[in-house]
Formats: C-alpha cells, sequence, structure tokens
C-alpha cells in the first residue's frame, strides 16, 4: 500500500536479470489523483548498446524506458493533483530528456542500418491518471506502442487504450498475428501520445497498466483478466496477490514484464476481494474445461505416437535384413 485506504501492486521482472528492458513502474498517489505507468524498451528496434548512466553495455531500448519513466514521474510529481496532464508537455519532457542523452553520450559510430524498425531509443507507454471529484471519478490513459491501459469495476475490466499497430487488429487477433509499431517514443522520429479521457460515477474502481509480456502469452484478453481474477481470490493481502500474479506470468511469458495497479473505493483487502468476486467472465469456466481435455488428449496422444515409433523401429529391424536380402554385400 501507498498510503492508508490504498490498495496497490506494483512490479517488475527480468527475463534476463540486470538487462531488462522494462522500466520499473510508476505508481503514485497525491491528494485526490493516482498514477500507475509502465515503459517497456523496445529490444528489437534499439538493440544497439549505448553508453549512459546506467552502466554500460546496455541496450538502447533499456535506457529509453527508465529515461522516459523518470522524466514522466518527475513531470507527474509537479503537475498530479494540480491540473491536467498535458499530452504535448509530456512529449515535449521526453523528447528534451533524450535529446540530452545523446548529447551526453554521443553514438561512436554511425549505423548502417537502414530498416524502418530499427530506432533511437525506442520505447512504449502506458501511463493511467485517475482523479476523485465530489461525485464522479476521472480517467486519462495515455500511451504510445503496445503496452496497455486498463479500468476494471463491477462492470466488466476494459483497456483504454488502442495499440499503435502497423496492422489494424484488435486485441484479440494481435495475440495471435503479431502487428508490427506504428507509433512508439523514441529519439529519431516524430511520435504521438495518445489520449482518453473517460468519466464514470463515483464507485469503487481499478486502474493498471501491463507491458506485454503481461498479457501477450496468453491465448486471449480473457486468460489475462482471469489470471488477476483468479489470483484475487486466493491471496491474503497484496503481497500474496503480487506473488500470485507474478507466479502465474512468469510461467507462461518469454518476455520481461510490468505491472501496476491502483485500487479506490474498498474499506480494505477482504472487501476489495469480496466486491470483485461477484464480477465473472460469462462462459470463461468452459473455456478451462476445453484446455484441461485437450491437454489431456495431447498428452496421450505425444504418448501414442511414442509407442508407435518405439513399435515402427522394432518391426524394422526384425524386416529389414530379409527385406534387403539382395542389395546387401
Amino acid at each position: 500500500m501507498i498510503n492508508d485506504g490504498l490498495i496497490s501492486v506494483s512490479f517488475m521482472t527480468e527475463k534476463i536479470v540486470g538487462h531488462g528492458e522494462d522500466a520499473p513502474p510508476i505508481l503514485m498517489a497525491k491528494g485526490q489523483s493516482y498514477a500507475v505507468g509502465v515503459f517497456d524498451g523496445m529490444g528489437g528496434a534499439g538493440a544497439a548498446t549505448c553508453k549512459s548512466d546506467y552502466g554500460e553495455g546496455l541496450t538502447k531500448a533499456y535506457v529509453a524506458s527508465r529515461i522516459t519513466a523518470s522524466s514522466v514521474e518527475l513531470y507527474l510529481s509537479n503537475h498530479l493533483n494540480t491540473e491536467d496532464v498535458s499530452t504535448e508537455d509530456l512529449k515535449q519532457i521526453i523528447m528534451q530528456r533524450l535529446k540530452e542523452e545523446i548529447q551526453k553520450y554521443p553514438p561512436q559510430t554511425k549505423s548502417i542500418l537502414r530498416s524502418k524498425l530499427v530506432r533511437d531509443y525506442p520505447t512504449t507507454m502506458a501511463l493511467v491518471v485517475l482523479t476523485k471529484g465530489n461525485d464522479n471519478i476521472s480517467i486519462d490513459s495515455y500511451w504510445a506502442g503496445d503496452s496497455h491501459c486498463y479500468l476494471w469495476t463491477l462492470k466488466g475490466f476494459f483497456q483504454i487504450s488502442k495499440d499503435d499497430l502497423e496492422e489494424k487488429n484488435d486485441p484479440m487477433e494481435n495475440l495471435h498475428n503479431d502487428s508490427p509499431i506504428s507509433n512508439c517514443i523514441c529519439a529519431d522520429r516524430d511520435f504521438t501520445i495518445n489520449h482518453q479521457h473517460i468519466e464514470l460515477p463515483k464507485e469503487p474502481t481499478i486502474i493498471l497498466v501491463a507491458s506485454d509480456g503481461c498479457f501477450g502469452y496468453y491465448p486471449t484478453p480473457m486468460h489475462f483478466e482471469y489470471v488477476l481474477s483468479s489470483t484475487l481470490q486466493k491471496a491474503n493481502n497484496e503481497k500474496d496477490w503480487e506473488c500470485l500474479i507474478k507466479e502465474n506470468i512468469m510461467k507462461v511469458t518469454g518476455d520481461d514484464c510490468s505491472f501496476s495497479l491502483i485500487a479506490i473505493g474498498f474499506s480494505s483487502f477482504e472487501d476489495f476481494k469480496k466486491s470483485m468476486k461477484a464480477y465473472k467472465v460469462e462462459g470463461f469456466p468452459i473455456l478451462l474445461e476445453q484446455e484441461e481435455t485437450i491437454a489431456y488428449f495431447e498428452k496421450e496422444l505425444a504418448k501414442e505416437k511414442e509407442m508407435y515409433e518405439q513399435n515402427v523401429t522394432a518391426r524394422w529391424e526384425k524386416y529389414k535384413s530379409n527385406y534387403m536380402k539382395f542389395i546387401n554385400d
């Protein structure tokens, strides 16, 4: 918890310890405003290594995510709960900080790569700011790239950012047909920070953000929500919940991951669990049962295939001497 009466979970995991390209996530509360943010350095586009204050031999993606996270956090420390967050101000602050980085650590050699996929200091961003009013709640999501912003209430689990993709895939399609990113924060090209504003009646509300390492290895968006809701019901407290979420994600992910969540309007963690237990994805247990059935038959099929191959080998050993009688020396 970052203050009394506020439920929060925030973590970052690394596929290679010390080289994770996700930055530590943002988790902030100030007055009646709250913010969560994640920043996923794009290792494919920013794989070149560089010098930086973070050390030598780290990728530009690693440095970009951390520069952007620290820039956004500094901006929010001065603006959260005082005025609307400006996408243009955020963009200018990030661009200036990236410019300063290049001036401080100029590249030693000019890259000969000309691929449109290669970018200088590339990272995604997903940021959600929640502000409580007298009778309503304002939700503002800001993003660049394919990290996700979410809103979670008793009425449902909602993605409130739209991936910046070359192909017009919906979130389910993109899990199975991963499209190149069309927009991200970087130092060598113009970029856009997208914004969506949502007004809600004053009610218990959860905001969360996640990099694609959290949700991108599940077969559907429903599975990601199920991980959050099912682990919540097993947890005794926030630390328990954090460990269970990480444990489940790390079973399937092949990437770094970062996650940050704030829940408001609940009197306690137990109240939170009880309230969220009421909401379930209709028909999802049937999908889980079908997955178990498929897994069972796949296992049995694998056994049959292994027995078949062993039988083929054994039969051939007996068969081949006569079969090859006239072609053996």
